[in-house]
């Protein structure tokens, strides 16, 4: 999948679930205080990270109140590994349970969502140059 289509992805399966991620997301990359650079590795990486998370993380064990995705956020926070001097693996391995958590068994919508997360930051980057 492109930038260039998931926009029209996005549009067409959008529902109160599906705002709420992009709404946490939105407000995780701006209270991780991320620069657009660090954004696109992160993204990047999540898209290759995904497919170790598929199936092994359930939502359904978690607590009634772990359950809208800005919640989850904290819950699938991982491990710092030593050698993880940027933080940006982390990062990124934070990012990619989490969206296999809120999106579970949905390949096309996880890359669609990473894809409409990075178009979102790009076009908020652009805003603000001269």
């Amino acid at each position: 999948m492109t930038e260039a289509t998931a926009p029209e992805v996005c549009r067409s399966s959008v529902d109160g679930d599906l705002l709420a991620l992009f709404e946490a997301a939105q407000r995780w990359i701006y209270e991780q205080g991320f620069v657009l650079a660090e954004i696109e590795y992160i993204l990047g990486q999540t898209g290759k990270l995904l497919e170790l998370y598929r199936g092994r993380l359930k939502a359904e064990k978690l607590p009634e109140s772990l359950r809208t995705p800005y919640e989850l956020m904290a819950w699938a926070r991982p491990e710092r590994a030593e050698d993880d001097v940027t933080g940006l693996e982390q990062y990124s391995h934070w990012f990619a349970r989490w969206l296999a958590l809120c999106l579970p068994g949905d390949q096309d919508l996880q890359d669609a969502a990473c894809c409409a997360i990075l178009i979102q930051a790009k076009s908020r980057a652009q805003r603000f140059v001269y």
